[in-house]
This record gives structure tokens, sequence and C-alpha cells, in this order.
């Protein structure tokens, strides 16, 4: 059986994505475990999807597949056609120090999350940003205070049926640690330092801001987190 499913969503990372998964390989086999790849290409207008083909023709472990744009899509597509023990996923900018993943492949048995914090960011500003909503989701859904969108993170696959994970943009990083601290999820987060991306340009932008604002009062107020929460009740 594959032990770890891994996807990596890739939107316009033409210039790069051959050499984010090449040392992406690099260090997985070093971890010496069985693993796949999954290549989740979602709205790019380059020509990502023909390094994808490439790479999935050069490589057994690397599978590839298309979503719709939004990083929770290419997430969520990755996801259901992982068929690992355990499932995992980050961005595809080279900017996470791979050395990480086999500590947390250790501790992936001994924890229902692991999961990288980024004690550095590119500047002050962005430091500054990531904290001030990991607190505001803190405090607005009573959940665990992390580092929401520090990738990667691996738990087990037979868990996403109890999370039912829906959202298609940034999203789905926040209403997986909303969910998993009503679950009461044992967690470990292993300080990381943040690297320089291997090219490209940050999706981040104040639209993206507002995004993450209009998602937080749609979610707070949704019939679908309403649902889930009387759903799992019988589970915890």
């Amino acid at each position: 059986m594959i032990f770890l499913s891994l996807t990596l969503p890739v939107h316009n990372e033409e210039d790069i994505i051959e050499k984010v998964v090449e040392e992406v390989i690099k260090a997985l086999d070093k971890c010496k475990i069985t693993y796949e790849i999954i290549l989740v290409e979602n709205g790019s207008k380059d020509r990502s999807l023909d390094k994808l083909i490439i790479l999935s023709k050069k490589h057994k472990t690397i599978r590839y597949f298309i979503s719709p744009q939004g990083y929770g899509s290419a997430i969520l597509k990755g996801l259901r056609e992982s068929k690992g023990k355990y499932v995992s996923f980050m961005p595809s900018d080279g900017q996470v120090d791979l050395s990480i993943l086999q500590k947390l492949i250790d501790n992936a048995p001994v924890y229902d999350l692991v999961k990288v914090k980024r004690v550095s960011r590119e500047n002050l500003g962005r430091t500054f940003v990531s904290l001030s909503f990991d607190l505001i989701i803190h405090i607005l859904f009573g959940s665990v205070l992390l580092d929401i969108n520090g990738d990667p993170k691996i738990f087990l696959r037979e868990k996403l049926k109890l999370l039912k994970l829906k959202s298609n943009d940034s999203f789905i990083n926040t209403e997986l640690i909303i969910k998993i601290s009503k679950l009461k999820w044992s967690v470990l987060e292993i300080p990381i330092e943040n690297i320089n991306r291997y090219g490209g340009k940050s999706t981040r932008h104040f639209g993206t801001y507002t995004e993450f604002f209009r998602n937080i009062f749609n979610y707070k107020f949704s019939p679908v987190l309403k649902k889930w929460n009387k759903t799992i009740e019988k589970e915890i």
C-alpha cells in the first residue's frame, strides 16, 4: 500500500514546476516510504499542463489531474484521487524546506495532524497579516490557534469522510483547522523557516484578503457548517 499521497496544486507554474517536483521526489526518496505525487492543474494560462504530462511520463510515482481554478478545488481533487494511507498537500512554489518532510512523516502515526509552523515570512507585513488572520479565526470559531496556512499537512486519508471539506479557494486550510479543532484532533506543529520562491509571483493580493473576510462571514453563518456540526456530534 502507498504510505503517502502528496497533492501539489499547480497554477501558472510553467517555469518552476519541473524543478519543484524533482526536488520533492528527492526529498521523499530519502524518507524511504512508498508515495505518490498528485499534480493538479487548475486554470493555468501558461504551459503548466504540458509540464505535468511530461513529469507523469517520466516518473511512475506521479499522476496528474485537472480541476477548476482555485487552490481549494485542486486540493479537493487531489485528496479525492489519493490512494495513500496518509494524505498531504502543499503549494508548488518551492517555498517549503523539504527537509521537514522526514520529521512530519515520522510523527504522522503519533498525532491526528502534523504540519509546519512558519516562523519567518517574506516580510513583516506578511507575518502580521498571517498572525492576524490566525487570531481572528481562533476568536470567531474557537479553533486551536495554529499557523493556518502552514503546509504541508499530513493526516490519515480515512478521516476525509469525517471532514467533508468543501472550500474551493484558499479558505480550505481555514475550513480544515476549524473542523479539526471541533473534532479535538491532536496536532503537532513543527517550526520551519520559509525559503524564497523558485520563481513566479505570489497570488496574494488585495482581492485575496477581501475574499478571506467574505469567506469568514459566509462560513460563520453557513447552514452547511451547522449541518456538519450536528453530524459529527455523534462522532466525538
